[in-house]
């Protein structure tokens, strides 16, 4: 494994992120490619594999906002909201069009409410009817509803809090939102309130994972700008994740500690952070693999597209069968991603200049601003 490659002097472009959103995109179509009554492990992995692109998020965001602040002493809500839209908005509606398409035609089953719950981004706070075969073609926008309700409201409470009051409100939200979740599990609070049995213990709520997202924003805040620089000591970053990975496994593969699952969250973000911190470790080294880092570039126009290509309790069509299925993913996502989501990202960065167009990750490098 070669050495990792330094970074530009005056850039915050962090490969690691990609190397992590690698991972997370394998975790969610090994979990979407099986059959999960034939290996029931695949169902948690799918959603550890969300958490972690949820903890990335809070991460990256937060940290982008913290470098426009370095650079101009503000933050532009209304640039990051138009680089935001330009940024996540093209793509989706690109598949949620293609896939109408295929509805009308017959080629896959359609029903436009689905379709609509998508595109307002409130699938994890409506029912998921897999009995109706054409929810599972949209289902996945749950976890980007989630990533919109995020983008909505923190960067507004980190402008308007500021800074030095962030540093410390964000692990106070993200502390609310656990014993929220555990009262709400216990209560049943919004499902009695909207009289919707669906929502009981419902883990795909943004109420229930906002901690997720808030703790990489914790983290990106005290960590502060280029957080690689402060390196830790040898051998400390393996030992730390070899660590936070087995109390995962605990948590979502094993019956013997049933609450921990309101805390693997932090142990997400932890691992985000770990490895940002300290890029020269195995695991560092590993997750800025260059292979790797493609993938991750692809990974947002693969969670797309992945969906259209799998069949979980769905008989199989003939673009759905391994493993011509996995062909057809990459070659939508490479489709999306160069015609489809690098242009449009393009466009919103012309719209709303961001503060600093030198990060290693430009376009014009042929990688993706995130």
């Amino acid at each position: 494994m070669a050495p990792p490659q330094p970074r530009p002097s005056g850039t915050s472009y962090i490969p690691t992120l990609d190397g992590w959103r690698a991972i997370a995109i394998f975790a969610v179509m090994v979990c979407h490619g099986l059959d999960q009554k034939i290996y029931p492990a695949a169902e948690p992995l799918g959603y550890a594999g969300v958490l972690l692109f949820f903890a990335i998020s809070g991460f990256l965001i937060t940290s982008r906002m913290l470098d426009e602040h370095e650079l101009t002493g503000t933050v532009s809500l209304g640039k990051f909201y138009v680089r935001r839209a330009f940024r996540i908005l093209p793509p989706a509606i690109f598949f949620l069009l293609v896939i109408s398409v295929l509805g009308v035609f017959k080629v896959i089953p359609f029903n436009f409410f689905n379709i609509l719950k998508a595109f307002l981004f409130v699938r994890n706070y409506t029912f998921l009817n897999y009995a109706d075969q054409s929810t599972w073609f949209s289902a996945h926008f749950w976890s980007l509803s989630v990533e919109e309700h995020f983008y909505l409201i923190w960067p507004t409470i980190l402008v308007l809090a500021g800074l030095k009051r962030a540093r410390w409100l964000a692990p106070a939200l993200a502390t609310a939102t656990i014993i929220w979740r555990m009262l709400d599990s216990k209560y049943e609070f919004v499902a009695n309130a909207f009289h919707a049995n669906y929502l009981t213990d419902n883990w795909g709520r943004t109420d229930y994972l906002a901690d997720v997202l808030l703790w990489g924003c914790t983290l990106a805040i005290w960590l502060g700008r280029m957080p690689w620089k402060p390196r830790l000591p040898r051998g400390t970053t393996t030992l730390m994740c070899a660590g936070i990975m087995a109390l995962l496994y605990l948590a979502f593969f094993t019956p013997h500690f049933p609450h921990s699952r309101n805390f693997v969250n932090i142990f997400m973000a932890l691992l985000v952070g770990c490895t940002v911190t300290d890029p020269g470790s195995i695991l560092g080294r590993l997750l800025e693999w260059t292979p790797l880092r493609f993938i991750g570039r692809l990974s947002y126009s693969l969670y797309l597209w992945q969906q259209l290509f799998f069949h979980v309790d769905q008989e199989a069509r003939w673009f759905q069968r391994f493993p011509l299925s996995v062909a057809f993913i990459f070659a939508a996502a490479c489709f999306s991603y160069y015609l489809v989501e690098r242009p449009t990202v393009r466009l919103g960065h012309r719209f709303a200049r961001p503060p600093k167009l030198g990060h290693a990750d430009d376009l014009r490098n042929g990688k993706s601003r995130n």
